[in-house]
């Protein structure tokens, strides 16, 4: 009996379902497809057998068939055929192959890993005697960094953080927004990390007093990988954050964003225009670079010059030309603007305004036609534009360049094979709130989180962006003028038709997509 599929979609809007592949390699192939009740309850393998070639080749032995003699082998692609021999051969005996996804199959071979923990006292792996800058050397540490990389690929995971403590280090990852708790380590084997970490980063491997930043570029699983690395001096030694950046991601189309209908019209409406400046706000890791990245890339045609500067770059589109900025040299985001009014553009995009040197001259860039796109870290839509007041631009400069204000978030989106309807939950929201979302008299059935082994446990499988977006139009220009705040700007753009935030994660809760609860979360400080 096999697990039923349904396919899911991506934040990009592409089907993304691990069990359907599965199901379609198993058809392929003539081989069965392992359900949920197929896997053993406790995994045996020999002593001698290497957990990392288990990851790599994506093969586990399940046990051996009392009838056949032979193997019973789960793997997600039965035409590697020179693995199954090598398996085979290390096994000694043939294989019978059956086919499961992705993330059963390294939920499993993970369990393994996590059951046989690093000791202190294994002579293989650094101890407290051996020098952490000795030890980030060694071919143990540098497997264990190698694995921890491949895990958070393999999990989708943005950062990964090495937090030190007296007696172990923790090592967490963030998958969806959220962050999970993947292994703890020997405190000598953390410092072991950090300093390998250092190392690959061009970071003083000496220096643990002070914070540093670098960069890492290396190969995981097969593909290219930008990863930004933070150090941190922590009380009970050093510490470091890990940033995998997008790098050669897919970029989604405009139209695979997640906006509605009339919200992308009016996004393409000011993207239209020659001059002018597009706003998209939100706090930290909610997708906004990747809105401007796919805005930018729809822009991106022969005729046009498109100059951007960002900290750091994380989408690399062939027809841009693109600046990463350098402090230490003075490559600022203002010195990188100054020098770009220089350069003859048509759009300039600017990965953050961070001061009121860059937002004067953003301003200014826009007054004298050129289309600006840049970014900000406020709550709404309406909040950037009373924070580039607070910034020193004059409301009168506003109202003659602002185009567009896009306000953003990322809720999580229901896993499609263990969510399950809630039919006692409701939705407490004002009538011209869920008007707005799209709901009726009659709300269709609404589903709640639940867990496998596809989405980890936590119910949750992948994010979407859910948006509110403020064109300036008349109305709006002269509240701007006469003094507005953020409340009194919000206020007016919904007069004028915009839908906020709490509506459009409400229509993904009606349309099945995530949960009343995910959503309140997301939006709870607007």
């Amino acid at each position: 009996m096999t697990e039923t599929a349904t396919p899911q979609l991506s934040a990009a809007g592409v089907i993304d379902d691990p069990l359907a592949e599965a199901r379609r390699v198993a058809a392929r192939a003539g081989l069965s497809l392992m359900a949920e009740g197929d896997w053993p309850d406790q995994i045996l393998l020999p002593p001698d057998l290497s957990l990392r070639f288990l990851r790599t080749a994506m093969m586990l032995p399940l046990g051996v068939d009392p009838v056949t003699g032979a193997e019973r082998v789960a793997m997600t692609n039965p035409d590697d055929h020179i693995q199954r021999a090598a398996l085979s051969r290390a096994l000694g005996r043939p294989i019978a192959p059956v086919i499961a996804s992705i993330p059963a199959l390294v939920a499993r071979i993970d369990g393994l890993v996590d059951r046989a923990p690093v000791l202190p006292t294994d002579p293989s792996l650094p101890s407290e005697a051996d020098g952490a800058d000795d030890s980030a050397l060694d071919a143990p540490t540098v497997a264990l960094l190698d694995r921890i990389l491949s895990r958070a690929v393999e999990a989708r995971a943005t950062d990964i953080h090495f937090e030190p403590g007296a007696q172990q280090m923790a090592v967490r990852q963030r998958v969806d927004g959220m962050l999970r708790l993947v292994m703890t380590v020997p405190a000598a084997t953390g410092r072991a990390l950090v300093a390998r970490l250092k190392i690959l980063a061009g970071l003083n491997i000496a220096e643990r007093r002070l914070a540093q930043d670098g960069q890492i570029r290396t190969v995981i699983a097969g593909q290219k990988t930008d990863i930004r690395c933070a150090t941190l001096p922590m009380i009970e030694g050093e510490g470091a954050t890990l940033r995998l950046l997008a790098g050669q991601a897919q970029l989604p189309m405009l139209n695979q964003l997640g906006l509605t209908a009339d919200a992308e019209q009016a996004f393409r409406q000011a993207l239209d225009h020659s001059n002018g400046l597009i706003l998209v706000t939100g706090p930290t890791g909610c997708g906004k670079t990747t809105t401007l990245a796919s805005a930018t890339a729809a822009l991106n045609v022969p005729t046009r010059k498109i100059i951007s500067i960002e900290d750091p770059v994380e989408y690399q589109i062939p027809g841009i030309s693109q600046v990463q900025v350098n402090a230490p040299i003075g490559l600022t985001f203002a010195a990188g603007l100054r020098a770009f009014m220089r350069a003859d553009p048509d759009v300039l995009l600017v990965g953050e305004v961070r001061d009121r040197e860059t937002a004067a001259i953003t301003v200014q860039a826009a007054l004298t036609g050129h289309l600006v796109l840049t970014t900000l870290h406020t709550n709404s839509a309406a909040g950037a534009v009373v924070r580039l007041t607070e910034m020193g631009i004059e409301r009168y400069l506003l109202a003659a360049t602002l185009r567009l204000s896009i306000g953003q978030r990322l809720v999580r989106q229901l896993c499609r094979h263990c969510r399950r309807p809630d039919p006692t939950v409701s939705l407490p929201f004002p009538p011209a709130i869920l008007a707005r979302a799209g709901g009726g008299a009659e709300v269709p059935p609404l589903w709640q989180a639940g867990g496998c082994n596809q989405c980890g446990g936590t119910g949750y499988f992948g994010r979407a962006a859910i948006f509110e977006v403020l064109t300036l139009g008349e109305t709006l220009r002269k509240a701007l003028l006469d003094g507005a705040g953020t409340a009194a700007l919000h206020q007016a753009a919904l007069a004028q038709g915009m839908v906020p935030l709490l509506a459009d994660g409400l229509r993904q809760v009606l349309d099945g997509r995530t949960s009343i609860a995910e959503v309140v979360r997301v939006v709870q400080d607007d």
